[in-house]
C-alpha cells in the first residue's frame, strides 16, 4: 500500500510540475505578444476559460508592427550590404522567417481570434471532460512522456532566450539597442510558433493517453462485469450504466479528433513555413560552423544553436508522433473479444463502436503531401547525419578541418 501511494504521489508531482511549466510558458508567450488572450477561472463552476483581452491584443499588435518596421528599416539594409554569401544567406533566411512569422501571428490574432479562442476553450473543456470519465482524480498535465518531452523543450527555450538576450549586452548606441530588441522580439515570436505547435500536438497526445488509460483499465473492467457465467442474465440497469460509459467514450474520442483536426488546420501553414526556413537556416549555420569555424570565436555557442535547432524539429515531430500513435492505441486493446449480451441495442452500439475505431485515428498530413510518422523522424535524423558526414568529408578534403 505504501509503494502504491508513493507511485501515485510521484505521478501527481510530475503532472503538477508539467502544469507549472506550461503556466510559465503561457506567461512567456504573453510577454512576447504571441498570446493575447487571458485564461481565467469561471466563478460558477471554478473551471478555466480563455477570454478576449482587446486592449492587450491591440497593444501586442502595435508593438509587433513597430518592431517589424524597425527590423525592415534598419536590419534589411545591413543584411543587403553583407558581402559573404553564406552569411548573407543565413541572415536573409532569419529575416524572412521572422517577418513571415510576424505576418502569420497578426493574421491569426486579427482574422482568426474567435476560432483560436474556441479552440483553446475546446481543449480546456476536453481536459475537464476526460478527467470526469474515471473514478481516480487526476491533476496537472499528462504523464511521464509529456513531462520528458516538455522538459527537453524547456531546456531549448531557456537556451534560446539566453542566446537572444546575450545580443543586448553591449549595444553601440540606443538605436542599435532598439533595433536589436525589435529583432529579438520578432525572432522569438517566429520560434514561438514552433513551440505552440509542439504544445498543441502534445496536448492531443495527453488527451488520447488519458482516455486510453480509462478504456484499458476501468471500462474493460466494466465490460467484464457483463460476463456472468453460472449467474443470472445482466440486468437492464447494469447494461444502461455500461452503455452510458460507451456513449461518453465514443463522444470523447470523436471530440478529440475534431479538436486535433481544427488545431492542425489553423497552424499547419505557419508551422510548415517556419519549419522549412528553420531547417534551411540550420543547415547553412552548421556548414559555417564546420567549414569556416575560424570566423566565429564562440564555436560552442554556435554548436549549441545548431543542436537546439535540430532538437526543436525533432521534438515537434515526436509530439506529432505521440498524438498519432496514441489515437491508434485503442485498437490494440482487443475490445472485440470483450463479452457481450443478448440485447439487440447493445449489439448495435457495440458494433458501431468497433466499426468506428479506425475513425478515431488522428492524422497529421502536411499540406496534403505526406503523413508525419516514425518514418519521417528516421528520415530526418538520417538526412541530418548524412549531411554532416558530407560536410565533414568536404572539410577534410579541402584541408579546412
Amino acid at each position: 500500500a505504501t509503494s502504491i501511494m508513493f507511485l501515485r504521489l510521484k505521478k501527481v508531482r510530475l503532472s503538477i510540475i508539467t502544469a507549472g511549466v506550461l503556466r510559465i510558458g503561457f506567461h512567456y508567450a504573453r510577454v512576447i505578444g504571441v498570446i493575447c488572450f487571458g485564461i481565467e477561472r469561471r466563478v460558477s463552476d471554478d473551471s478555466l476559460v480563455a477570454r478576449k483581452q482587446h486592449r492587450f491584443k491591440w497593444f501586442c499588435l502595435s508593438v509587433r508592427l513597430v518592431f517589424s518596421t524597425a527590423v525592415i528599416c534598419f536590419c534589411a539594409p545591413y543584411v543587403a550590404e553583407i558581402e559573404d554569401l553564406y552569411e548573407r544567406s543565413l541572415q536573409c533566411i532569419r529575416l524572412v522567417a521572422s517577418l513571415l512569422s510576424a505576418i502569420c501571428i497578426v493574421v491569426v490574432q486579427i482574422g482568426y481570434e474567435k476560432e483560436l479562442l474556441r479552440l483553446v476553450n475546446s481543449f480546456l473543456k476536453l481536459f475537464r471532460r476526460v478527467r470526469r470519465l474515471g473514478s481516480q482524480k487526476r491533476y496537472g498535465f499528462g504523464g511521464k512522456r509529456e513531462f520528458v518531452l516538455l522538459l527537453f523543450k524547456s531546456v531549448c527555450m531557456v537556451y534560446e532566450l539566453y542566446c537572444e538576450l546575450s545580443q543586448l549586452w553591449d549595444p553601440e548606441d540606443y538605436l542599435s539597442l532598439f533595433t536589436m530588441a525589435g529583432e529579438l522580439f520578432v525572432e522569438i515570436g517566429a520560434l514561438m510558433i514552433l513551440h505552440i505547435g509542439f504544445l498543441g500536438y502534445l496536448s492531443i497526445a495527453a488527451l488520447y493517453s488519458e482516455v486510453n488509460g480509462f478504456v484499458r483499465f476501468e471500462f474493460r473492467r466494466q465490460l467484464r462485469s457483463l460476463e456472468r457465467p453460472g449467474e443470472g442474465p445482466v440486468t437492464r440497469r447494469q447494461l444502461r450504466i455500461v452503455e452510458c460509459q460507451l456513449d461518453e467514450v465514443i463522444s470523447v474520442y470523436d471530440e478529440i479528433e475534431r479538436v486535433g483536426r481544427s488545431f492542425h488546420q489553423l497552424f499547419e501553414l505557419p508551422l510548415v513555413v517556419v519549419l522549412m526556413l528553420k531547417i534551411f537556416a540550420t543547415t547553412v549555420l552548421s556548414y559555417e560552423v564546420i567549414i569556416r569555424s575560424e570566423l566565429y570565436p564562440s564555436k560552442a555557442g554556435l554548436w549549441g544553436i545548431v543542436i537546439k535547432s535540430f532538437a526543436d524539429v525533432i521534438l515537434l515531430t515526436l509530439a506529432v508522433h505521440e498524438a498519432v500513435s496514441s489515437s491508434r492505441m485503442v485498437r490494440q486493446f482487443s475490445l472485440e473479444n470483450s463479452p457481450i449480451t443478448d440485447h439487440k441495442d447493445w449489439h448495435m452500439k457495440w458494433e458501431m463502436f468497433l466499426g468506428r475505431l479506425n475513425f478515431f485515428e488522428f492524422r497529421v498530413n502536411l499540406l496534403g503531401l505526406f503523413d508525419v510518422s516514425n518514418e519521417v523522424i528516421v528520415l530526418f535524423i538520417s538526412s541530418m547525419i548524412t549531411y554532416f558526414t558530407y560536410v565533414v568529408q568536404y572539410g577534410l578534403q579541402t584541408s579546412r578541418l
